[in-house]
């Protein structure tokens, strides 16, 4: 769980980065990113796991953990701003250390992990 502060929790601001936010694709998650505006200050993020990746809650869950983990260990090199991580089907048969390693590598790539 992230502290309160690095929640994208409410439904506006969730749906103000899907609308607004920039997209990066890669074939293991789908980013929207959102620069950070004059009132936060502070990088929040959500990880979004729908039932098409894991039909169990259970492998949703672990999927979520894994990426909230890497997130939360680099979240002061991230760049400011609102983060909506969408997971892809493909996570689903791949290992933590892998999952761990493409999410680096997608948002290296992008420059929004220094």
């Amino acid at each position: 769980m992230f502290a309160k502060k690095n929640r994208l929790a409410k439904d506006r601001d969730v749906k103000t980065v899907l609308k607004a936010g920039r997209s990066f694709f890669d074939p293991f998650f789908t980013i929207k990113y959102l620069r950070a505006s004059a009132q936060h200050t502070t990088t929040r993020c959500t990880v979004v796991v729908s039932t098409k990746v894991a039909k169990q809650a259970v492998k949703r869950n672990r999927i979520k953990r894994i990426i909230r983990d890497f997130l939360r260990r680099y979240l002061q090199g991230l760049a400011l701003g609102d983060y909506m991580i969408i997971v892809r089907p493909m996570v689903a048969k791949q290992e933590a250390l892998n999952i761990r390693n493409r999410l680096g590598q997608v948002l290296v790539r992008n420059r929004l992990l220094k």
